[in-house]
């Protein structure tokens, strides 16, 4: 997302909406959750509040997004991947794919028998929907092994070994491809931003088998927590619609300490709500602020409700 047009999304909400903490949030959260009400807030959450998240922890949320949430004294809970624990940044593995799929000279021809994959001429306008039906295929594996499919993927495409090369060094390319290090990550929290997991290496949960799905959500606490030194307590289902997230996922979610887990569909905050299953609304870099009002308004979903 642009620079300005997140000033101008950010700048939106401060003026006509009450843009709450992670931390008032999760209080709120709890007291929902208790039927002792001598313990809660005092204090409910103000008619329309709204938490601001945001997903994979990119090198751009420190360089661009962090210094317009000071600008604007606002804060926001950064869902990152087990990626950011480490001390190098790394390219998530399903933009990694794509980006190579982009690169690839026309028309596109791959075959992994190992993952069931076999597509033998993907044109231009099949890369996306190819593109996914792969991501799906290469969840169910560890890391590892998928690191040795998208070997042989860029094989296949006839790409040569340093492809991405200027996606890692160039700075504007660097900066949304690649994500936060374990001292990024850090800096973050010191700036007062909330921190929550995002799995390992961000899967389709709903493609993995019980125990790596339960690896992928629980070591990926474990493993920030370790790098940041403190707690862990939100986390955000990756890609994140009812497709890609099963009850299964939400029970290991709460069996591995988080306090609450996010969802990318439509809805807003009740009395009725799923702590495992929190719904929120996906703004896309493209999204001009007419159609954010109608989203955040719940202009979009008051009228799904009336034509459904």
């Amino acid at each position: 997302m642009q620079a300005d047009a997140l000033r101008e999304q950010l700048s939106f909400l401060k003026k006509h909406y009450p843009v709450i903490s992670p931390e008032d949030f999760l209080l709120w959260l709890e007291r929902e959750g208790r039927t002792d009400e001598s313990h809660a807030p005092t204090l409910p959450l103000p008619h329309g509040s709204i938490l601001l998240t945001c997903d994979d922890a990119l090198r751009n949320t420190l360089t661009e997004m962090l210094p317009i949430l000071q600008e604007l004294k606002l804060s926001c809970l950064f869902f990152a991947t087990g990626e950011s624990a480490a001390e190098s940044s790394t390219m998530l593995w399903y933009e990694e794919l794509y980006l190579m799929m982009l690169e690839a000279a026309e028309p596109l021809a791959l075959r992994l028998p190992e993952a069931g994959i076999n597509f033998d001429s993907i044109t231009m306008h099949e890369k996306h929907s190819r593109w996914w039906s792969i991501v799906e295929s290469l969840s169910p594996f560890d890391r590892e092994s998928r690191r040795g499919f998208l070997d042989q993927i860029r094989q296949q495409l006839k790409l040569s070994e340093n492809w991405k090369e200027r996606f890692i060094q160039g700075p504007i390319l660097a900066a949304r491809f690649l994500t936060l290090d374990r001292a990024g990550l850090r800096k973050m929290a010191a700036a007062g931003m909330s921190i929550g997991a995002h799995t390992l290496s961000h899967p389709v949960l709903a493609r993995m088998p019980d125990d790596m799905a339960w690896r992928e959500i629980s070591e990926s606490k474990t493993q920030l927590e370790a790098a940041l030194g403190q707690s862990v307590p939100a986390f955000a289902y990756p890609f994140g619609d009812a497709a890609t997230v099963t009850k299964r996922d939400f029970q290991l979610a709460e069996k591995a300490g988080f306090r609450c887990a996010f969802m990318n569909v439509d809805g807003g905050f009740g009395s009725k709500i799923d702590r495992f299953a929190i719904p929120r609304v996906h703004v896309p870099a493209n999204m001009k602020l007419p159609e954010f009002e109608a989203h955040i308004s719940g202009f979009y979903r008051r009228l799904r409700k009336r034509w459904h």
